[in-house]
């Protein structure tokens, strides 16, 4: 981190801007969730500001049956944004002991269905061969302006798996 020659003269203003750099690091590599645990489900939070504005949970876990929140990424093209979302599923199913071949369902709104099909590639690296049942919905706006595409998905671990959680 670069600090301009001003900074250097108010301790203050280097503790702010090295809290800053922590607080965006510790992010980067362990995101603030929480697993809740009530009755017969676990409810995982991110703490991401919509989940407050809009009152939803990232997943519920019922059982061995995960049902996870709508899923957007970053990117200017459909592909980029494919890319994220995909990974952050991945991480999300790994956050509860499940992986990609465990989707059974997926559930895809767009705004552009032409590009989405032209980006399937990416879709199909994701799931490596694994085919859940699907549907893709055109629709003319999604909650965040700048996405393109937003992914639900619910996976199913096996038996053995969801006992050992």
């Amino acid at each position: 981190m670069r600090l301009h020659r001003s900074a250097l003269l108010h301790p203050v203003a280097v503790l702010a801007l090295l809290t800053v750099a922590a607080t965006s690091a510790r992010a980067q590599v362990a995101p603030r969730d929480s697993l809740i645990s009530r009755g017969d489900r676990t409810i995982w939070h991110e703490h991401h500001p919509s989940e407050r504005e809009w009152g939803y949970a990232q997943a519920i876990v019922i059982g061995n049956t995960i049902h996870m929140s709508g899923t957007i990424g970053g990117g200017a093209t459909m592909e980029e944004q494919l890319r994220q979302i995909y990974r952050r599923i991945e991480r999300g199913l790994a956050r509860h002991g499940a992986r990609m071949e465990h989707i059974v369902r997926e559930t895809v709104f767009t705004k552009d269905v032409q590009a989405l099909a032209a980006a399937n590639a990416v879709r199909k690296t994701a799931y490596a061969g694994h085919t859940p049942a699907a549907s893709w919905v055109q629709v003319t706006r999604l909650l965040a302006e700048q996405a393109l595409v937003e992914i639900e998905v619910t996976a199913v671990l096996p038996a053995a798996a969801s006992s050992g959680r």
